[in-house]
């Protein structure tokens, strides 16, 4: 999807071909992506994990407000992917 590879290197910035890797393995770039356990989005963010992030109040299927919180649990565990099952 065009236009959410486009908000990934526009949020993440010079991370940008890392994080796409990540969310292309996550969630296919899918906006409507589910698992099972709970994961939900383009990054397959934890309803846990997205409760504490600045855009817990957005559905975590807005493909931007999805992009915004993996960004920010991204910076917050000092720009590591430990948070994901896929890496870069």
């Amino acid at each position: 999807n065009g236009s959410v590879a486009a908000m990934i290197y526009q949020v993440f910035g010079p991370y940008g071909s890392a994080a796409i890797n990540v969310a292309s393995c996550e969630s296919g770039l899918n906006p409507g992506a589910y698992n099972q356990s709970g994961a939900s989005g383009v990054f397959q963010i934890m309803p846990g994990t997205w409760a504490g992030t600045a855009e817990a109040g957005a559905s975590p299927f807005n493909a931007y407000a999805n992009i915004v919180a993996a960004h920010q649990i991204f910076v917050r565990d000092g720009y590591s992917w430990g948070e994901w099952t896929c890496k870069p």
